[in-house]
């Protein structure tokens, strides 16, 4: 005789901040849903964002279905607010979407039924779909989103898979994971800089490690409009570039044994990804760019910077390995 599948709690993770419309767009989204959210969690910052707190109240008061709570914020950071959110969570998976992305009608209920299948799923994502000038960007994949030894980050979260599949991250605008091993991996990596670049890839890895499974259903749709984020507006500056190099090789060097270290710090220095691009990726860029118009190709210019970043991020890994507590660089994402 089969058992039912076990029913289980969904919390919504919501950091806002200074984005009151696209925040009321989100919230009445979650309400629209096939699958009703077991709570609905917004971070705030209220000294900075009293329109946010108005938002969230008159939503509350017009959907008393739904478990609403406010999750009040004294510091800036992406990472402090999911960390605080993580905290307040009374529910089983923590389904973080970014305020400027609208769930669509069955977001939530395809998600949930591969936790509820399956409880070797940590983690589930759909596509975070790029509005561009009022329309859907849908585009497909041409591959997985994959971390390749030694450190070539492969990702295709805004695009569309022809199928469900297994990956190795995610990205924050649109994605799912267990809290259980979240919780047990100490949540979202607190010593990465900037604006906490690779902080989904670093708690998506950690649930990996303890045994789930990360999976991409192109069903789980989400569209993205995505707006500047406050006190993070020089995205492709070169202090950008660096800090995104040393959170990424800080993760990385985490995530990997000693023979992984000892060639990915190479493999950072002479190809890199294109957000951090080593040698490779910047003289390709800068190549590539009278044919290739794209703010992803930053460049030979940019490489100074992203090695600089490498080196920080060495230095960060090693303050943690000796049990040091990492200096950090406060990040100014939403939150």
């Amino acid at each position: 005789m089969s058992t039912a599948p076990e029913r289980l709690r969904f919390s919504v993770f919501v950091p806002t901040l200074k984005r009151p419309e696209l925040l009321r767009r989100n919230l009445e989204a979650l309400a629209a849903q096939t699958r009703r959210p077991d709570e609905i969690l917004v971070s705030l910052r209220p000294d900075l964002d009293p329109e946010g707190v108005a938002v969230v109240d008159a939503f509350a008061a017009e959907h008393p279905e739904l478990v609403v709570r406010k999750v009040l914020l004294d510091r800036p950071g992406i990472v402090v607010a999911e960390n605080a959110l993580l905290a307040a969570a009374e529910g089983d998976v923590a389904c973080l979407l970014d305020d400027d992305a609208i769930a669509r009608p069955r977001w939530l209920e395809n998600l949930a039924r591969h936790y509820e299948r399956d409880p070797s799923v940590g983690g589930v994502a759909g596509p975070a779909i790029d509005v561009v000038d009022g329309e859907p960007r849908e585009r497909r994949a041409r591959h997985r989103s994959r971390v390749l030894f030694p450190g070539l980050i492969l990702d295709q979260n805004t695009r569309h898979t022809d199928r469900v599949v297994e990956v190795d991250h995610f990205r924050g605008a649109n994605m799912s994971l267990r809290i259980a091993p979240l919780r047990d991996a100490g949540g979202f990596e607190t010593a990465l800089v900037g604006d906490c670049f690779r902080f989904e890839l670093a708690a998506c890895l950690a649930v990996k490690r303890r045994g789930y499974r990360l999976l991409f259903d192109p069903e789980v749709e989400a569209d993205h409009h995505e707006a500047p984020r406050t006190g993070n507006t020089a995205r492709f500056a070169p202090e950008t570039i660096r800090n995104n190099a040393c959170n990424e090789t800080f993760v990385l060097l985490g995530h990997y044994g000693w023979f992984g270290r000892l060639c990915h710090l190479p493999f950072a220095f002479l190809v890199g990804n294109f957000p951090a691009p080593g040698l490779a990726w910047g003289l390709a860029g800068t190549l590539a760019r009278p044919f290739w118009p794209s703010r992803h190709l930053h460049g030979l210019r940019a490489v100074g910077p992203a090695w600089r970043g490498r080196l920080a991020g060495l230095r960060l890994w090693r303050e943690r390995r000796r049990g040091a507590r990492p200096s950090q660089e406060k990040g100014e994402g939403n939150g």
